[in-house]
């Protein structure tokens, strides 16, 4: 291990990336902010397969006051190809739609304690967008502080976002494979340890594993499990010195298709890490492209 890893880094700046339950709540008449319900979540079948569960219903029945709603494969994934966000001309004009500009501040909440929503925070930030945050605890921090929900859909502001892609924060599958072997480069699998042990299969028709000299870092132990909130800066530097990442270099997170990845990289971005990048389309394209290297465990196959 290291003697400093990134996530050791003093810049770490907490109020940049994180809104309590409380201060959302004071903040709701600003008219500024935006606030973005990124509910989502699959369901296993008993036969591997995965059903996915779009949260329109649950922001519905009730979501945060002024909350807009985001379905983070029908409205964020690109239509011709799944495993990438939408292009930057569609994605500006859903976040135009949503009453998101320039100067406005996004927050960003699911049911998951802000894993699925770290999508959603990854895709704005790659299109030039610095100012958002995620709800601490997500919809489970504002529900145990007896804040209140609404059924009433707002139409949102009238806005104009212009999308800047900034294209070193994600790669390709080329760049991936470049990277094992280069000593500059971390490579970060965010999905719990059973698929990347390869014990578990993701997708019917992939192989198991991961990418070769990637480490694993589940997503979700990044949280507190009773209050899904994120875990104090200590804990969380301690957890992310388990995959020895050191100060000059470059993070790449993958998991089975951009979101945990997303999450992970939200977290690092929390520590102070800033030379970070998504492989957007992970294990979905990778596992399916089976002349690209696997390991299972830790021995090539």
């Amino acid at each position: 291990m290291s003697a400093q890893t990134s996530s050791q880094k003093p810049n770490a700046d907490p109020a940049r990336f994180l809104a309590s339950a409380g201060w959302l709540h004071q903040h709701l008449d600003d008219k500024n902010l935006v606030i973005i319900d990124a509910r989502f979540d699959v369901r296993v079948n008993q036969d591997g397969s995965f059903e996915e569960i779009p949260g329109r219903d649950g922001y519905e029945q009730g979501h945060i006051p002024g909350a807009q709603f985001v379905d983070l494969h029908a409205d964020l994934a690109d239509a011709t190809n799944p495993t990438r966000i939408l292009a930057a001309d569609n994605f500006a004009a859903l976040m135009s739609r949503l009453g998101v500009g320039p100067q406005t501040t996004v927050v960003l909440y699911d049911a998951r304690g802000g894993v699925w929503a770290a999508r959603l925070w990854w895709a704005l930030r790659y299109y030039g967008h610095d100012a958002v945050k995620m709800l601490d605890g997500g919809l489970s921090a504002w529900l145990a502080a007896d804040l209140p929900l609404q059924t009433q859909i707002q139409a949102p502001a009238t806005a104009q976002f212009i999308a800047k892609p900034r294209p070193e924060l994600r790669v390709e599958k080329a760049e991936v494979l470049a990277a094992i072997d280069d000593p500059a480069i971390c490579l970060v699998d965010a999905l719990p340890a059973p698929f990347y042990r390869g014990l578990a299969g993701l997708y019917p028709h992939h192989q198991k594993g991961h990418i070769p000299g990637a480490k694993n870092l589940p997503a979700e132990d990044n949280l507190d499990p009773k209050t899904l909130c994120i875990k104090p800066l200590q804990e969380l530097r301690a957890l992310w010195q388990t995959v020895d990442i050191l100060p000059e270099q470059k993070v790449i997170t993958y998991c089975g298709g951009g979101i945990y990845a997303s999450f992970a990289l939200f977290v690092l971005a929390l520590l102070g890490h800033e030379n970070m990048a998504l492989y957007d389309a992970s294990w979905m394209e990778w596992g399916q492209d089976e002349t690209l290297p696997v390991e299972t465990g830790r021995t090539k196959t």
